[in-house]
């Protein structure tokens, strides 16, 4: 490949793409597909070159393996590529060989992209294909320079970079490495992450590892320039050889992998925190951990935890066990989650009790600060931190009474510098960048987040927001939040920082009428005493109708149930020392508190 100067636009790069057809095929693929895209509204001559091998068992889970063939442009740029980014794409096409006859459970995809140096025009456009496929891409592997390394140095090391979302596949592919080619650590890379086809996966939510020599990308004396051939650009075909081991077992191994629980959510009730993950074929039981704690263990793939106090919060997390060996899984994802009320509607705040508005009773923010593939601060793929904030709104439930509802806002955001640039920068990301910026976003269940919209601006003025939730009506569980990223700190100046607020935030019914008729439906409190009682305790609702009251012991069975009750005393004098849970439940709403009996 180096003979050529793979310009993504050039005849070369069509002479390129026809060879790697021709390799793919000299392998025994059949089936090599060609995607094609526009740069500059003008389709390249040359695109994508797409190998797909079906998995025997999960043919529609997939693992990545991609580089790009191309190489940059402009004076004194052009030129052979070879560590950038023939070495990469020479990774790839041993991959793809090496696994042809090779069965694998998930279905493996190879790729090697043009137009990388546009500012990653190729892969764009075939990361969007995925996600509007809805392609259940178990992880991406790009390899991007492979082949260089100081010359002066004595410890070798392979390097990788990973957004905060792939940092899970980054753990296996590191102990996989670690496993097999145990005098080459992997480490990560110490500047994060990097720039490359891996990144719009992550802008899309896949889980996306760029893998290559950039670790000492300031050192390289022949990146993006004529002597980056063998010999100087790749000067240790040893280490290219090791990168493409560690590729190659990691890929090996997730594609006939038994896969931890996937998909777990805890979703906090009236009376309990409900936890549940996905099933599988080989899974024959689950055992449940909270703050890090063996809870129990189950055969279904949920778990009801009763033992939970008002305000607190717990993170949840599940193994499976192999039924016919009695093998432990890896741990699935952590889900962590509030003990709390449902929110009494309809609902109002506006953020005048503390400075941030967050972390009140109504309100849980989460912030993670992690190195990211969408932070860029200058040509050379340094990146600081990027500060990824959550902020979810207690969840609450929607009764099918209701004919109109809506969610409101106001949001001030203040967008410059790197940011506010980003889409104009580079073409083949436009509105499409889109995890860098606010999202609002709604769930039922805290799997899947539905994105109601994206946020963004630099007008630094409030504007209001409204969305109807009346396709929700009837959800026994809603919750809504706000995903804000900032790229960078304060620290650097305010050239890379993002600002963004919110106030005025309601859950309103647009008729007055349904509020009447939802706060009938809706049980305000309930205050249960004495507690600790020895046999009589008072119970009050503040509930002017009748509402059903029952008792539960700690693992859920139903002990005494009164359908017709009001507020004033109850005899306990029948439960035996112990715990307990008084639940007090209207048709659409449930309160429950904790009682003691001495």
């Amino acid at each position: 490949m180096q003979q050529f100067h793979r310009v993504a636009s050039s005849p070369e790069a069509l002479v390129v793409q026809n060879w790697l057809v021709d390799k793919f095929e000299s392998y025994g693929y059949e089936d090599v597909k060609i995607h094609y895209f526009n740069y500059n509204s003008q389709q390249l001559d040359a695109g994508n070159v797409v190998v797909v091998k079906k998995g025997t068992e999960f043919p529609d889970e997939y693992i990545m393996v991609t580089s790009h063939y191309d190489h940059s442009t402009g004076t004194n740029v052009s030129g052979p590529g070879a560590d950038d980014n023939a070495s990469g794409t020479a990774g790839v096409l041993e991959c793809a060989r090496l696994l042809k006859d090779y069965d694998t459970k998930r279905s493996l995809i190879f790729v090697p992209f043009n137009a990388e140096e546009f500012w990653l025009v190729g892969s764009m456009p075939f990361a969007q294909k995925c996600a509007s496929e809805n392609k259940n891409i178990i992880a991406h592997f790009n390899m991007d320079m492979i082949g260089w390394f100081p010359p002066d140095s004595t410890n070798t090391i392979m390097a990788s970079g990973y957004s905060y979302i792939s940092k899970a596949l980054f753990e296996y592919y590191q102990q996989t490495a670690n496993t097999y080619i145990p005098d080459i650590p992997t480490i990560r890379f110490s500047r994060g992450d990097q720039h490359g086809d891996n990144t719009p996966f992550n802008v899309y939510e896949f889980q996306s590892l760029y893998i290559g020599d950039v670790e000492y990308i300031y050192e390289n004396p022949c990146y993006h320039k004529l002597c980056d051939t063998l010999g100087d650009g790749v000067n240790r075909l040893d280490l290219a050889k090791t990168f493409v081991q560690a590729v190659l077992s990691a890929t090996a191994e997730l594609a006939n992998a038994w896969l931890p629980p996937q998909n777990l959510s805890a979703c906090s009730g009236t009376d309990k925190i409900t936890v549940s993950w996905e099933n599988d074929s080989v899974s024959s039981s689950y055992k449940i951990f909270k703050n890090n704690v063996l809870l129990d263990e189950t055969f279904d793939n949920y778990y009801e935890d009763y033992d939970v106090e008002v305000g607190k919060k717990y993170e949840y997390f599940v193994i499976a066990i192999n039924g016919t060996t009695g093998q432990a899984s890896a741990p699935s994802n952590k889900d962590e989650v509030a003990f709390v009320a449902p929110l009494r509607l309809p609902y109002f705040n506006d953020f005048k009790t503390d400075k941030y508005g967050f972390e009140q009773s109504d309100w849980v923010l989460r912030k993670i600060v992690a190195k990211s593939a969408l932070c860029n601060t200058n040509t050379l793929g340094s990146f600081p931190d990027n500060y990824l904030s959550i902020a979810e709104l207690n969840w609450f439930s929607i009764p099918d009474s209701i004919e109109n509802i809506s969610i409101r806002f106001k949001w001030r955001g203040k967008f410059i510098g790197v940011v506010y640039n980003l889409q104009n920068w580079f073409p083949a990301l436009k509105k499409d960048w889109s995890n860098v910026g606010m999202w609002f976003e709604i769930t039922t269940d805290r799997k899947t987040w539905n994105k109601l919209a994206y946020i963004s601006g630099n007008n630094d003025k409030w504007i209001d927001y409204e969305f109807s939730l009346n396709n929700y009506i009837g959800s026994d569980f809603f919750q809504a939040r706000f995903r804000l990223e900032s790229c960078g700190s304060q620290s650097q100046g305010d050239y890379y920082i993002k600002l963004g607020y919110i106030t005025d935030i309601q859950v309103a019914f647009n008729d007055g009428n349904d509020i009447k008729k939802y706060a009938l439906l809706y049980i305000k409190d309930l205050i249960i005493s004495p507690n600790p009682t020895t046999a009589i305790v008072n119970i009050t609702t503040f509930q002017e109708n009748d509402y059903q009251i029952c008792v539960y012991d700690m693992m859920g069975k139903l002990l005494f149930q009164q359908d017709t009750f009001r507020d004033g005393s109850l005899d306990l004098s029948f439960l035996a020392k112990g715990t307990y849970l008084i639940v007090a439940s209207l048709p659409k709403h449930r309160v429950a508190k904790k009682l003691v009996k001495n």
